[in-house]
């Protein structure tokens, strides 16, 4: 396997670098990966790491259900109901940053968030670099899924959101120039990550489930991801809570550590994240609102 070894920090570029956790892929490949972090913006990030190409398969899991919607267990049903009651808090939240009601959604899985979206007289555009989930979205959406961003040539959005897909993407920098070119000017980006300060990381550390290595490249707290798009030229106006990760990421992390569906524990870990989160404001995963530093 050919790996890729970074020597600098992606976000603020300096070599203070020290692995701090070894973490483990329970769903595919069973491999160890190193945890880095870098001592001056907070970045963490998998350190070595698979090259793109051999990335995907790391996503060949029945398990892996935000490229599929065929797995039957009770974990991932559990997942569903979740995510049925939060894609009508994602669509409304959208609402308040659009006139026109034009988005461009980044990773959008099987395409649920944007069909939820359509069905409210949205004009929709999404990208997937994976094929099965790409293809079933296509089947929902009536098209207007891409592979990549540079497929899309419809010109600028208002709002352009990407659900828990950032961590996964090998280039940040990169990946940050071409959303800002498709940004209209008085547009809003919204982007959803897991958040490294929260309770239940410091519960579970290594077998904190939302580290998902090799998948989760990278893993931010609040200062580094604020950095990151500062340097972009782009401001976090506001960031919201996602309050019901942390039940579904206390459930994966205690099977990850011990091989058993702890459902208590695992509902009072989370209510316990929430609790110590509303005043420290680090919930499990954050929702970020991004502007450009001029507005």
């Amino acid at each position: 396997m050919s790996m890729v070894q970074l020597d600098q920090c992606p976000v603020c570029n300096s070599k203070e670098i020290t692995n701090i956790l070894t973490a483990k892929d329970y769903l595919v490949s069973g491999k160890e990966f190193n945890i880095n972090s870098c001592s001056k913006c907070g970045l963490r990030f998998t350190n070595p790491r698979p090259n793109d190409k051999e990335l995907g398969s790391y996503y060949d899991s029945e398990e892996y259900i935000s490229h599929a919607n065929e797995s039957t267990s009770l974990v991932n049903s559990l997942y569903k109901i979740a995510r049925s009651f939060t894609l009508g808090s994602k669509r409304r939240l959208v609402n308040n940053y659009a006139i026109n009601k034009q988005i461009l959604d980044v990773g959008c899985g099987t395409g649920h968030f944007l069909e939820q979206c359509k069905n409210h007289n949205w004009q929709v555009s999404g990208i997937e670099p994976n094929d099965l989930a790409r293809n079933q979205a296509n089947q929902l959406l009536n098209g207007n899924v891409y592979q990549d961003i540079s497929e899309i040539n419809n010109g600028e959005f208002e709002v352009i959101t990407l659900w828990h897909v950032l961590e996964h993407l090998p280039d940040l920098n990169d990946t940050i120039t071409q959303l800002k070119k498709r940004l209209q000017k008085k547009g809003t980006l919204i982007i959803a990550v897991p958040n490294y300060e929260a309770y239940e990381e410091k519960v579970f550390n290594e077998y904190w489930a939302a580290y998902d290595v090799p998948r989760h490249l990278y893993h931010f707290n609040q200062n580094s991801l604020k950095h990151l798009f500062e340097k972009h030229g782009l401001k976090v106006v506001e960031t919201l809570p996602m309050w019901l990760d942390s039940f579904y990421i206390s459930l994966l992390s205690n099977k990850q550590q011990s091989g058993r569906n702890k459902y208590i524990k695992s509902f009072i870990t989370g209510l316990l994240s929430n609790t110590y989160a509303i005043k420290s404001k680090d919930f499990s995963s954050l929702i970020y609102i991004i502007r450009n530093l001029e507005d």
